[in-house]
Order: C-alpha cells, then sequence, then structure tokens
C-alpha cells in the first residue's frame, strides 16, 4: 500500500480506535495503548493519527502516529555547538515523543511522511511562541539512523537528536 492510499495525520479523537495497532516496537505500541489519551487529556502530548484512505478510524488502528510537546533542554547539558550558543538556561525545543508505523504498512512511505508533517507542525508553532530545536530521543540504534537521515543530529553530549527550526547562523 502505498503513501497516497494513506491519510493526512490529524489529531487523535475520542471516538478513534487504537486497538491493534503494532509498529514491532513494544515500547512505542505500549505508550500509544495505554498512555496517548491520558497525555492528551493532561495535555502533556498532543497525538496525530494517520489511517489508511476510507478507513473507520473508529473500528481500525492508525496506520501511524506521532507526538509532539512543549520541552526543553537544560543548557548546561549541552557540551557545545550551535543548539547551545546564545541560548538562554532552559533551550526551547519542540518534542517529537512518540513516532510509530503500524506492521502493515511499514515499507510505504509513512515514516518520512509522518515525519515531515511533525517538522511542518513544529515550524508553525516555532513562528508563534519559539523554539530552537525540534528534538527526538531515540528507542535505538535503527530509529536513530532514520532520523539521521532526515537530518537530526546529535545533542552534544546527550543521546538525545535534534534538527534546527531555524537556519543556524
Amino acid at each position: 500500500m502505498g503513501i497516497n492510499a494513506l491519510t493526512k495525520p490529524v489529531q487523535l479523537e475520542d471516538g478513534m480506535t487504537l486497538d491493534g495497532f503494532c509498529s514491532g516496537a513494544a515500547t512505542v505500541d505500549n505508550w500509544l495503548a495505554s498512555r496517548a489519551r491520558a497525555a492528551k487529556a493532561r495535555g502533556s502530548a498532543v497525538v496525530y493519527v494517520s489511517h489508511r484512505a476510507g478507513a473507520d478510524a473508529s473500528a481500525e488502528p492508525p496506520a501511524g502516529f506521532y507526538t509532539l510537546s512543549s520541552a526543553s533542554i537544560t543548557r548546561s547539558g549541552v557540551t557545545g555547538g550551535w543548539l547551545k550558543r546564545n541560548a538562554p538556561d532552559q533551550i526551547p525545543v519542540i518534542l517529537l515523543g512518540m513516532l510509530g508505523v503500524d506492521g502493515r504498512h511499514q515499507g510505504s512511505g509513512l515514516g518520512k511522511m509522518l515525519l515531515h508533517d511533525a517538522s511542518a507542525r513544529s515550524l508553525a508553532v516555532a513562528d508563534s511562541i519559539g523554539a530552537k530545536a525540534l528534538v527526538v530521543d531515540p528507542l535505538d540504534d535503527e530509529a536513530a539512523a532514520f532520523y539521521s537521515r532526515y537530518g537530526f543530529k546529535l545533542v552534544p553530549g546527550l543521546r538525545r537528536m535534534y534538527v534546527p527550526l531555524r537556519m543556524p547562523r
């Protein structure tokens, strides 16, 4: 199934099912099943989901999802580089907390599309509230390689990765 057979990501709504989502990464799958709705209710993360075009979102799990949250990185924890330069004690960032693609849709380009959508939303938010970078905590080396392909770099001194939301000067 190609990327054209999937919907643009929308915010998770109450009637949408999450049952049956399986990316193959237990941490991601368990978070979506047991914590996504609570994070939404607490206001700690916004969950965006994409479905198979024409799917009944109340009966079929998402094809993929991602989450965004406001966050900060303590400047003293960053050992150098652009992210630390001219930054306040708490560097404002946007956290891409989770990103997962159901196994039935892996290889379709959905992960790239979700990352692109998250980046575009983060850029728009950064124009309104200020955020220096989009940050991710890769689950493993495979996830780190995925983010690296799209321009994410390691935060000096941390296991986190980032991509600037403004062109570095």
